[in-house]
């Protein structure tokens, strides 16, 4: 236990300093940056970014590839983007009224983004409590697993669900939403599933780290297969699996 807990001090003091934090959060969506880009987001001299990298490296917070004569870093793992995910949550501000602001149809980034390599925002969790309420996953544990119409569905999206399952990275994890403090579909399938939106031009990237945009065609398509309904001010949330008959 004394072991375990000097270990987490190590790796949480990497943390500690804000401009380490801001190179983190920054390459939250998945990306590789070089050490100059990260410096200018964390507004600091390349001395002091080359610095911050090599402890974020040596704690495997960060990874790095050198490709030519740069060198580019990205976050270590699906599990590190999903413990900063946490964190994030700890640390927020838990108001009501900064809740509702963070919540607002205004505020595109919480309607849809990003959490690493899969979806997140009202757009992930409803997306994720429509799969649920059609019978096409289920909760099981810290995750979800198939449900007697996954197969078929996600066949139909064009997704090996069966070959997901044989990885090394979890299948599909429960990750709690920052700003929507409900779960969306992290893991394996998370990440096939916002790849295949992508692929059917149901999602778009933008060019802001972490934003994606709900397209036309997505929206018909989320509609016709997973009955989800939307409003002038966005989406309405189901929380009844008789709503969406």
């Amino acid at each position: 236990m004394e072991d375990e807990a000097k270990q987490l001090a190590q790796l949480s003091a990497q943390l500690a300093d804000p401009a380490r934090a801001t190179m983190v959060m920054s390459l939250m969506d998945g990306s590789s940056r070089s050490a100059g880009e990260l410096g200018l987001t964390a507004n600091v001299s390349p001395s002091s970014a080359s610095g911050h990298l090599a402890k974020l490296v040596n704690s495997r917070i960060l990874t790095d590839v050198k490709q030519g004569r740069s060198k580019y870093y990205r976050i270590a793992t699906a599990a590190v983007a999903h413990a900063v995910e946490a964190l994030q949550i700890v640390a927020s501000p838990g108001t009501t009224a900064l809740l509702q602001v963070a919540r607002s149809s205004l505020n595109p980034f919480s309607f849809a983004r990003t959490c690493y390599d899969h979806l997140a925002g009202k757009l992930g969790v409803e997306v994720t409590a429509a799969l649920q309420r059609q019978n096409i996953l289920r909760s099981s544990g810290k995750g979800y697993e198939i449900a007697d119409h996954g197969p078929v569905w996600l066949e139909e999206m064009g997704i090996d669900w069966q070959q997901l399952t044989l990885g090394k990275r979890p299948f599909a994890l429960q990750c709690l939403d920052f700003t929507e403090r409900r779960h969306h579909i992290a893991g394996a399938l998370g990440a096939a599933l916002l790849i295949r939106m992508v692929e059917l031009d149901w999602i778009t990237k933008l060019h802001v780290p972490r934003s994606v945009r709900l397209t036309t065609k997505g929206r018909a398509e989320l509609s016709a297969r997973l009955k989800l309904v939307w409003t002038e001010n966005g989406m309405r949330s189901l929380t009844n699996p008789q709503d969406s008959a």
